[in-house]
This record gives structure tokens, C-alpha cells and sequence, in this order.
């Protein structure tokens, strides 16, 4: 029996007594969400996108591509998975327009239809702050929506059934001589390997919205008063209220990776996922040409909001309860020219689970093979406040012309209000209010003085290669080479180009010259290892400012030790043998706070 703390066994016996676990990084690979570091298509590079449905169930899965910059949303569609089912798509170049552009040969059935994915979509710059080089490169957020109900099958619904009931009203049951249809059914691939009916899909979502009394087809999901996902029903009833119809709580199982692909060398690199579990206890479905909710669902609006990971002894578990933002996290995100648009109040235990105080990469550039390392590292929950340069204030302009928005922050009290958007016109829950029932456009982030994320580079070579040590000295090897260099990462996603001191940049992925970090080494250094770490003190859930600013409870997330920056990513290596170019990549060494 697993030994664990007080604290933790009473938290994590809270949570199972309120049927909510714990959110968790799952090594196992598979969970509900699963997040890719990076896309690229510069330097003749292609990415290959896999997402696996590892169970036997049907499975509702979002996908959405965020740029370098800011982590903008870029584009976003939903795939309906069967059993076992497998989705896979290219990410290129679209050279003439100067963006990526996403194609895919996968019949599985998608919201908007396939046919759009199987001619080919650009991903789509709206936005002023980015630009098209931006897009070249980015992550990839994969979450699970749900589970789509299939009546007798393995799924946990009560014996309904997802379907489009001919009389309007879904009951659960497929009666075909009336003329219902079953949507498990449609999605299902036969003996070809071709679903049975993909325009299911988007029937189901018009017979959902064909009536605002009775409950058919699909119908999306919806955000409580606090900003966290919810149904009404049960998570297990999938037409026992409006939210989420047809759909059941997600239970994880999707794994997902990614091979980029040099078409000019031939050299490949496969990128893991990070899989995390536990995230949400409901179905978040939404049409992704819903304007008011095409964020949704987010990092950061599962209900679950509770964090954990092994303890540093190995043997118990560290837990923690964690506390909602003062405002929906997309509130305080205004991407112009886009208005705020709703994605949730609960980044911190996505975060927590995410974080490290340190991350370590091996790098090799030596010179007689022509070697090459980029170290990618992205920060997936800056768009969710979390570290992101910033303080939350009510009165973003300090002397007007607009008017401070009601409360103040940090002392206890929740100050969201359900609003209206102002440019959409539609409800909005866990907003910054004027005073007067509506949106307060003066809440937002102060610029901090010093910049997140704040990096300390401290690299060696390999033992007794270069760096030695004296005869008879008490020391060992390797011996770092300098103290930290600090310097500050600010994109979402960042590419470090590693470079010999000798011989100018030998970049693997090509990442454009204003986005890049290039970091020469001293001379003598080819090969090694490097850590990208942060001040703990100055990254700690508890007492950092920032922090404290964001969260709606007093001080910081309420227990100390949580610390670190919530990132991810990997090393890629290449090098000549021959007339080819060989490549690798190698996920970065996590440095976690477990105490």
C-alpha cells in the first residue's frame, strides 16, 4: 500500500468521496489531453500528426494548432474517433501564402467535414500581434471532448444511445423504422475501413439546434458562474439536460506524436506527447465554428481542480485543492482584433503538473559531421496567465479614460460577473464588470519589470573531454563551464540554436532569424549537455505576485512547494554519416519540486 502524507491522503480522499480525481502527468502516454511542443515546416520540414484512440470507445477529440508567438489560436477542428480509430494529418508549407497549411488522407470523420482537411487548410493569421512567419512554427493542444454514448457498448451512459431521433426529441433509443439514426453507428469504420456515415456529424449538431425546448443530436457544452466545465444532467446521462447532448465524461486513453520530417536530407525526428490525465470529469463538446466558444475546450476549463504527482520519496503522493482565477483566463487574453472570447478559470492544476524548476537537454554540434542541435522549449499555459510577463490589474490604463473595473484583487472575494461580450452579444461567465452588468474592458496585464520566463543557462561538455580537472584536486567531472547566463525566453514557443563557436549557425529546424535564440558556445565545446533553469523563489505558486494577482482566494495557492514554470519540449540532434543526414530528438530531463 502506497504511503502518503496527511495531507495528501485527506485531499485525495476528499476528491474520491466528490467523485473528482486528480489531475497527472501520465508516463504511461496516453491520458484526456495530450500536448505536442512543436510543429515547423521551415527548412524543408513537414510534421506528421498521430492521434491514437487506445480504447473501445467513441471518442470526441479537439485539436487546435497555436502559433509560436502567443499561442493564438490558428486553427481548430474536432475528429470523431471509433474504437481503436486512428487520425493522422500533415502539416507544410503553403509557400505562396507563407503559412502552414494542414492536408490529411484520414477518412475518420471531423467537425468541419474531411473533405476541407483532405483538400487542404491554411492555417489562418487574424491577429495584429502575429506574423505569418509565426505560423511557420507552433504546438499542438489535443483534448478529449468525451465519449460519444453507444447504448449496449462499453461506454458509461445508462444504456442510451447518441442519436438523431426522427420525432425531434432523442430518447436514447434507436428505433430505425421511425427513422432514427445512431451516431456511434454513422462514425463506426466497416470491413473498407470507411465510416459507415460522417454527414452524421453535422446532423446531429442542426438537430441540436432545431429546438430550444427538446434535447436531440448533439448539443455544445457550457461554463458555470465560476468558469469551470459542467453538465447538468451527470456526466453520465447524455440527454438528461442540454449541456453536452449525446456526449458522456471523458475517461483519457488518446495518445498522440508527431514525426518532423527534413524532405530535403531525409532526416527524421519523433516528438512524444505529454499526456496528462484526470483533467476533467465532463464532457466539453462545441462546434468549432462557434464563435463565442471556439476556445472551448481549454487547458484551462476542466472541472477538476486538483493537482498531483508522486512525492520525492517515490512512495506517497503530493496533492493540492487549487484555486480559481479571479476572471475567466480569456477575459484578461484580448487578442486583437478578436474580443475576449471564454477559456475558463481553472489553469492551476494543469499547470502544477506541468511544471519544473529546471529542464536539461543533451546538444552536439560537432564540426566532422556537420552536427546540429535546436532545443525547443514551449510554455503552454502562458496564454492562461500563468507566468506570462505580467500582473493582472483592474485598471490597465492607470489614469483613463476608462473606468478601474469593480473589486480588488487578492482578498478573498470572487469579482467575476456574467456579462455580455461586447462584440459577439453573447453571455459570458467569470468576467471582469464595470460596475453595471457589463464587460469592463480595464482589466488586463501589466507588463512586470523583469520578464518571464527568466532562464539560467549553465552548459557542460562531455567527462574529461574538454573540461578537466587538476591532478589531485577534489572534484569531479564535468565541470561546468560558467555560471548561469540569464536570459529570458518570452514566446510561447522557443527555439534554442545551439552554435559552435566556430563555424556560425548550424540550425536543424530552420526557426525564422527573428524568432530564434542563438546561443554560441564557448570554443573547445561540440558536444554536452545543458540546464535551462529557473529561480525557484521567484517562480513559487505561493508567494509570487503575479500569482497571487491572478487567483481569486488571498495569497498565493495555499501550500508551499509548489514551484517552477510549466513547460515542455525536447532536443533535436543531427548530424551527416555518409550522404545522409541522420536526426534525433531527446525529451528534456525534468528537474520537479516533489517535497
Amino acid at each position: 500500500m502506497l504511503k502518503k502524507s496527511k495531507i495528501a491522503a485527506a485531499i485525495l480522499m476528499a476528491t474520491a468521496t466528490a467523485g473528482v480525481n486528480a489531475a497527472y502527468v501520465n508516463s504511461d502516454g496516453h491520458g484526456q489531453v495530450a500536448l505536442l511542443p512543436y510543429y515547423n515546416v521551415n527548412n524543408n520540414f513537414i510534421t506528421n500528426i498521430n492521434i491514437t484512440n487506445t480504447t473501445d470507445l467513441y471518442k470526441v477529440v479537439k485539436v487546435r494548432f497555436r502559433e509560436s508567438r502567443i499561442s493564438a489560436d490558428v486553427l481548430d477542428f474536432n475528429i470523431y474517433m471509433s474504437p481503436f480509430d486512428v487520425w493522422n494529418g500533415t502539416i507544410r508549407l503553403n509557400a505562396g501564402a507563407g503559412v502552414a497549411n494542414i492536408i490529411t488522407e484520414d477518412e475518420s470523420c471531423t467537425f468541419p467535414g474531411k473533405a476541407l482537411l483532405q483538400a487542404g487548410v491554411d492555417f489562418r493569421n487574424i491577429y495584429t500581434a502575429t506574423t505569418n512567419e509565426d505560423l511557420t512554427e507552433g504546438y499542438v493542444e489535443i483534448i478529449e471532448m468525451g465519449v460519444i454514448a453507444d447504448g449496449a457498448g462499453p461506454a458509461l451512459d445508462g444504456g442510451d444511445e447518441a442519436e438523431i431521433d426522427a420525432s425531434g426529441i432523442a430518447d436514447g433509443a434507436i428505433n430505425v423504422v421511425a427513422g432514427d439514426r445512431s451516431i456511434p453507428a454513422g462514425v463506426l469504420h466497416d470491413a473498407t475501413g470507411m465510416p459507415a456515415d460522417c454527414s452524421v456529424i453535422s446532423d446531429a449538431w442542426n438537430a441540436g439546434a432545431a429546438s430550444a425546448a427538446n434535447i436531440n443530436g448533439f448539443e455544445p457544452g457550457a461554463m458555470t458562474t465560476e468558469g469551470v466545465a459542467q453538465d447538468a444532467g451527470g456526466p453520465a446521462a447524455p440527454y438528461a439536460d442540454t449541456m453536452n447532448a449525446g456526449l458522456v465524461e471523458p475517461t483519457g486513453g488518446l495518445n498522440a506524436y508527431a514525426i518532423m520530417i527534413n524532405v530535403g536530407s531525409g532526416a527524421a525526428f519523433v516528438e512524444q506527447g505529454t499526456h496528462v490525465n484526470d483533467y476533467a470529469t465532463v464532457a466539453q463538446h462545441y462546434r468549432s465554428n462557434d464563435a463565442s466558444n471556439y476556445l472551448l475546450p481549454s487547458l484551462s476549463s476542466g472541472d477538476n481542480q486538483v493537482a498531483s504527482m508522486l512525492d520525492a520519496t517515490g512512495l506517497g503522493v503530493k496533492a493540492l485543492a487549487m484555486p480559481l482565477t479571479e476572471f475567466d483566463t480569456g477575459a484578461v487574453n484580448d487578442i486583437a482584433p478578436n474580443p475576449s472570447i471564454p477559456m475558463g478559470s481553472n489553469p492551476f492544476p494543469m499547470a502544477a503538473v506541468l511544471s519544473a524548476d529546471a529542464v536539461s537537454a543533451p546538444y552536439f554540434v560537432e564540426a566532422n559531421i556537420s552536427g546540429e542541435t535546436d532545443i525547443v522549449v514551449t510554455y503552454p499555459m502562458r496564454k492562461h496567465g500563468i507566468y506570462n510577463s505580467g500582473t493582472l490589474t483592474l485598471d490597465l490604463d492607470g489614469v483613463g479614460p476608462l473606468a478601474a473595473c469593480t473589486g480588488t484583487l487578492d482578498d478573498g472575494v470572487d469579482d467575476g460577473a456574467t456579462v455580455n461580450l461586447p462584440t459577439l452579444g453573447t453571455p459570458a461567465n467569470d468576467y471582469p464588470d464595470d460596475g453595471l452588468g457589463a464587460m469592463c474592458l480595464n482589466a488586463g496585464f501589466a507588463p512586470n519589470a523583469t520578464p518571464d520566463v527568466e532562464v539560467g543557462l549553465t552548459y557542460y561538455d562531455y567527462e574529461e573531454q574538454t573540461a578537466t580537472v587538476a591532478p589531485g584536486s577534489d572534484d569531479f567531472s564535468p565541470v561546468p563551464v560558467n555560471a548561469p547566463t540569464i536570459v529570458a525566453l518570452e514566446r510561447e514557443v522557443n527555439v534554442v540554436s545551439v552554435n559552435r563557436n566556430a563555424g556560425g549557425n548550424q540550425s536543424v529546424l530552420g526557426t525564422p532569424a527573428a524568432n530564434v535564440f542563438n546561443w554560441t558556445l564557448d570554443a573547445g565545446f561540440e558536444a554536452g549537455w545543458v540546464t535551462i533553469s529557473t529561480n525557484p523563489a521567484q517562480y513559487d505558486y505561493n508567494t509570487n505576485l503575479s500569482i497571487q494577482a491572478l487567483i481569486e482566494t488571498v495569497g498565493g495557492v495555499g501550500a508551499a512547494n509548489w514551484t517552477g514554470v510549466p513547460v515542455i519540449g525536447f532536443s533535436a540532434m543531427a548530424g551527416d554519416v555518409g550522404p545522409a543526414q541522420l536526426g534525433e530528438t531527446v525529451d528534456l530531463i525534468r528537474s520537479v519540486n516533489r517535497l
